[in-house]
């Protein structure tokens, strides 16, 4: 993949799971709407690094 491509699947997955948290915490978890952005911004950051962490083994293997 190029680095847009990555990029692109970086930033709709981080997307996708913020919304998805979003909804799960505000209509499941009946949370109030500032707690729900707070989890869903947090559920941003944990795929953002999880990627990240991808990205660095990724990139030392030895084979490229």
């Amino acid at each position: 993949m190029g680095p847009r491509v990555t990029l692109a699947f970086g930033g709709l997955a981080a997307l996708a799971a913020a919304v998805g948290w979003f909804l799960l915490s505000s209509r499941v978890a009946h949370t109030d709407v500032r707690t729900a952005v707070s989890e869903s911004l947090g559920a941003i950051l944990i795929v953002l690094l999880v990627m990240s962490i991808i990205g660095s083994i990724r990139r030392s293997d030895p084979d490229d």
